[in-house]
């Protein structure tokens, strides 16, 4: 005779998988009605954020929903291999003269962070620590671990990043439309049949390398981990190879769910006055990214679009999709992001001491 209590447990996780089954299956079939109502729409990227949008209005409203385990970072990894596979030797040299504007363009980028930062403080009344953190041009997952680890505000972080990256994300496709011009950079062609082993081999390889770099702490290993293997494939002479373009859209559709989902109406509400202030200092980084993309182009003849999808703080990834959507150089702007990640990523803590002592000597700003 089966035990009572071992058969309530059961019930449970059952009850729980279809609970959690039920909301993804919603969180999909909204995904997809946003892409395809993007799309005719004639929004940019409609593939990503169509489903952004979608999910995000849907998980305002309360409505239950849920990401695949495991989509997010399977979508990156696709993502990531279809950029390392725009490093031809070509790519890689034209890409490394740039290598001093990157730097260049990655401590403009941390100037204008730190000054997000002083206006965060001053409009939310956080602390300083907080303020600096959540304005910080990294992943949100990185800076809300610092931040507990540090006594800052973990919550408010997390939302600050949030806005900035949606914000982002929404805005800079329709800048980029208004203000640039689509390129003239098209996916390699090559015939499906014979890609289709080849590209399957190298996902496999990436999710492998992806899996075994956990312990080394890279940031969005997901993503950079495959990069870095399709531009050794890429840049090494083999090929040509091309990740199918159908497969790229089903990544961006995924990435767009997993965005719109982290809108959480209980953690934004709960912070009304930190939500508007992240509304605020969101609007002054796309204004710096522009100023600071304008500098770029005329420094390195690059386009306007490109510049700003190589500078903007931030995802890596949803900057590498825009380029690749309006054929810009994909590249250029992956290379410039990953400067930035890792500038940022390794400096932080470093970065943060020195703003809080001079933040204590020129005065007027609160601890």
């Amino acid at each position: 005779m089966a035990d009572p209590e071992t058969e309530s447990v059961r019930g449970e996780g059952e009850s729980f998988l279809a609970r959690s089954a039920v909301r993804i299956a919603l969180a999909l079939l909204i995904g997809i009605g946003g892409a395809a109502a993007a799309r005719g729409m004639g929004l940019p990227l409609p593939y990503l954020l169509g489903p952004l949008l979608a999910c995000g209005t849907a998980a305002m409203a309360g409505v239950p929903l849920a990401v695949a385990p495991w989509s997010r970072e399977l979508a990156q990894l696709v993502v990531g291999l279809a950029i390392g596979l725009r490093f031809v030797p070509a790519v890689m040299m034209a890409t490394g003269k740039l290598l001093p504007l990157m730097v260049m363009a990655t401590v403009a980028t941390m100037v204008a962070t730190t000054l997000a930062a002083v206006l965060l403080e001053r409009l939310g009344g956080t602390d300083r620590k907080t303020a600096f953190l959540a304005t910080a041009a990294a992943g949100v997952a990185e800076m809300a671990v610092v931040a507990e680890q540090q006594g800052g505000d973990r919550d408010t972080v997390s939302v600050v990043h949030l806005v900035r990256l949606v914000g982002i994300v929404t805005t800079v496709p329709f800048l980029v439309t208004l203000f640039g011009a689509p390129g003239a950079i098209e996916n390699v062609p090559v015939a499906l049949e014979n890609q289709v082993l080849p590209i399957a081999v190298l996902l496999g390889l990436g999710g492998v390398a992806s899996l075994l770099a956990r312990p080394l702490q890279v940031p969005n290993r997901w993503l950079l981990v495959p990069t870095a293997l399709g531009a050794l494939v890429a840049g090494a002479g083999f090929g040509p190879f091309a990740v199918p373009a159908a497969l790229l859209v089903a990544a961006q559709i995924v990435i767009g769910i997993w965005l719109g989902c982290r809108i959480r109406r209980d953690l934004v509400g709960r912070l009304p006055r930190i939500t508007a202030s992240a509304i605020a200092t969101t609007a002054f980084l796309v204004a710096a990214a522009a100023a600071v993309a304008w500098l770029l182009s005329m420094a390195t003849g690059l386009s306007f679009a490109t510049s700003l999808l190589a500078v903007a703080p931030a995802g890596i990834t949803e900057m590498a999709l825009t380029a690749t959507a309006m054929h810009l150089d994909a590249a250029t702007v992956t290379a410039f992001q990953i400067m930035r990640i890792a500038v940022v990523v390794t400096t932080v803590l470093f970065a943060l001491k020195a703003f809080e002592r001079l933040s204590r000597r020129i005065g007027g700003v609160s601890s």
